[in-house]
């Protein structure tokens, strides 16, 4: 990867409880800038739900509960690039991330939610 592929402040679509956060793919999946802690990103996710998409959380059910939602939530490191279409990128994307390490030039720490 390039330097000049390199994304380093990626838009995302709201920021919530000071966490950047923004739906990744097509399946409800979201990504939050940063490591801060499942509560906290699963906080920023549930308000996102909220004034994002009108649900009245991330699973539409009042009785839902931070238990159900703990395993979902991990934590990892990426660098974020432009879109690549002889990658197979959709060029309309504002940028895609590749999963990388710590230490690796342009990574940044993200939050990721599965909701599958």
């Amino acid at each position: 990867m390039t330097t000049d592929t390199v994304i380093t402040d990626p838009e995302t679509e709201a920021t919530h409880y000071g966490i950047p956060v923004c739906h990744i793919g097509e399946d409800g999946d979201m990504l939050a800038l940063g490591h801060p802690g499942t509560r906290r990103a699963l906080a920023a996710f549930n308000r996102h739900a909220r004034t994002f998409c009108h649900l009245a959380n991330l699973a539409d059910d009042q009785a839902s509960t931070v238990g159900e939602w703990e395993d979902a939530i991990t934590e990892h490191w990426v660098v974020f690039r432009r879109p690549d279409p002889a990658r197979g990128d959709d060029p309309d994307c504002t940028w895609y991330f590749d999963r990388s390490s710590e230490g690796e030039p342009g990574a940044v720490p993200v939050t990721l939610l599965d909701v599958a």
